[in-house]
């Protein structure tokens, strides 16, 4: 709930295990909603008493087309919705908008205990 409001994330990772402790983090967190290091996705939804669904697409779509936003929609028991896509969405970041609760935070990595290991894996460990 606090990482929630706030403003920036610091996670301390151990030296000897920085990818996997930053994994089951990362997972954890994403679990509850917050987005670590993204922007929101471009995505304008509104919903509507009647008319549809209305999809505009501002730049060609990879994944999304129309019936895939109606089968999510659907899932969501939205029948009516204006929708425009001004960014070569997911449909995991369309679900994120329509869902609504999500949260964007920059994150910074901390590693502790760094002086268990040599300069070799430490540069390994800077390139990942």
């Amino acid at each position: 709930a606090v990482a929630r409001t706030a403003n920036l994330i610091f996670i301390v990772l151990d030296v000897l295990k920085p990818l996997g402790h930053k994994k089951i983090i990362e997972k954890e967190l994403e679990g509850f909603g917050i987005r670590l290091n993204k922007t929101p996705p471009n995505i304008i939804f509104k919903k509507k008493d009647k008319g549809g669904v209305n999809m505009q697409t501002m730049v060609p779509q990879s994944e999304l087309d129309l019936e895939l936003v109606k089968t999510i929609l659907a899932e969501y028991r939205i029948h009516n919705a204006d929708i425009v896509l001004r960014c070569d969405a997911t449909s995991d970041e369309f679900i994120d908008v329509v869902e609504g609760n999500r949260t964007y935070i920059p994150c910074i990595y901390l590693l502790n205990k760094i002086d268990q290991i040599s300069i070799e894996e430490l540069d390994i460990i800077c390139k990942i």
